[in-house]
């Protein structure tokens, strides 16, 4: 059997699903054929290398490759006839109804922001801001930014700082750096001084690498933040910018960070060595 002869049985076979799960067809190729709905997205691909018809699906789809996540995958060759078609469809329908009927969308208002831990215990030693408490005092510093916080929240199961700085978070930042008030600038570095002094190694590395580390040496940039940086801050922020301007392999080091494991010093093992090959200077 023919993979497009294929694929118009299985679009026959899946047409219930979709219409019950509200999917409609995106596109179709030669080697694949994609559904798009509001609750996301799915899609049968063949991979001829291999004989194996591949069923992905994506919850946010947003038109990439990258989207889709594989979900199983069936031997299908062209001694395959219509019935072993239809068969392979009903699967997938079966396998949809779990993924995506029961899945409905989150209301982000009734989704809790993560929770800080108390200043005054952090300022006295007692416990030390982490990434939860950064997304909860970046999240009242800039309330538009609470629905991609809750939302990363809701994508993941838990707040992943990494990721929401990079996609949102940064880029708030940047162009605070570059285009706010003095009084707004004062206010985000006033936040970030108080959270990387007092904060865990990876809300430090958050800070002075993901978010601040972006700047990547821009001199007016540096220059406007060097006046509100605290001396805590301004010295790894310094070298960590040197190292994100040029692009290098480091680079790519510092952006993807190892998995966080608590040290017993403040800073984190990062920042005391950009700071070990300064001295003396």
């Amino acid at each position: 059997m023919e993979i497009l002869d294929a694929f118009n049985v299985m679009e026959k076979q899946l047409s219930a699903a979709n219409i019950e799960l509200g999917f409609k067809k995106e596109n179709a190729s030669d080697t694949s054929l994609t559904f798009v709905g509001e609750k996301g997205a799915y899609r049968v691909a063949y991979d001829a290398s291999s004989s194996v018809m591949v069923f992905d699906c994506a919850y946010e789809y947003d038109g990439n490759d990258e989207s889709f996540k594989t979900i199983s995958k069936s031997l299908f060759n062209s001694e395959y006839d219509e019935s072993d078609a239809k068969s392979l469809a009903n699967e997938i329908s079966d396998e949809l109804a779990g993924l995506f009927k029961k899945r409905k969308k989150v209301d982000l208002d009734k989704v809790k922001m993560p929770k800080s831990v108390s200043r005054t215990k952090a300022k006295n030693g007692i416990i030390s801001y982490d990434t939860d408490s950064l997304a909860n005092r970046f999240g009242t510093l800039y309330p538009e930014m609470k629905k991609d916080i809750k939302s990363n929240i809701v994508k993941y199961g838990e707040f992943l700082p990494e990721t929401f700085f990079i996609e949102h978070g940064t880029a708030k930042v940047l162009d605070v750096i570059a285009s706010g008030s003095n009084d707004e600038r004062k206010k985000l570095f006033k936040m970030l001084n108080e959270v990387y002094e007092d904060g865990t190694n990876e809300v430090q590395d958050i800070i002075s690498v993901t978010i601040l580390g972006e700047m990547k040496n821009d001199k007016s940039l540096m220059e406007i933040a060097d006046k509100y940086m605290s001396d805590y801050m301004s010295g790894p922020v310094h070298e960590i910018n040197k190292i994100t301007a040029k692009k290098s392999g480091l680079t790519k080091k510092l952006k993807n960070p190892p998995a966080y494991k608590p040290k017993k010093k403040k800073k984190s093992f990062m920042n005391n060595a950009l700071q070990q090959q300064n001295t003396g200077r």
